[in-house]
């Protein structure tokens, strides 16, 4: 199955876009820079062709349950979410360019690295279900 295209980018006020980091089957995320304060973020937002009122409600579902996550340190931050002006919702978050889907195609990774990240995402999957997810 051939890959498809990400989609166009939105312009979003005081960001400049730099390039497509992924694509998925409701959304794409892009790497943008932010202006003030000057960081690089992951945006994520979703395809023009799924957003209807179910897809909104979604979208603000995962929004406010990764803001109420995000403080702890093996969660993404996100840092903002609105919707573009061409109508699509979108989150800004903390790009974090090291994945573990990388590291593990480049081979087999030392026993104490994945024990290391065992434990951190049960610490993720421990807060998030303190919070009631």
């Amino acid at each position: 199955m051939a890959k498809r295209l990400p989609s166009a980018p939105p312009v979003l006020a005081g960001y400049s876009y730099v390039r497509p980091l992924g694509t998925g089957g409701f959304a794409d995320v892009f790497l943008y820079e932010q202006d003030l304060p000057r960081r690089v973020t992951a945006v994520k937002v979703l395809l023009a062709d799924v957003v209807d009122p179910e897809a909104r409600r979604s979208f603000t579902v995962e929004a406010d349950a990764m803001a109420r996550l995000s403080a702890h340190p093996s969660i993404v931050t996100i840092h903002q979410a609105s919707i573009s002006a061409d109508g699509r919702p979108y989150l800004v978050m903390e790009y974090c360019p090291g994945s573990l889907g990388a590291k593990a195609k480049r081979g087999p990774m030392p026993y104490d690295e994945v024990l290391d990240i065992g434990v951190r995402m049960a610490g993720a999957l421990e807060t998030a279900h303190r919070t009631g997810l």
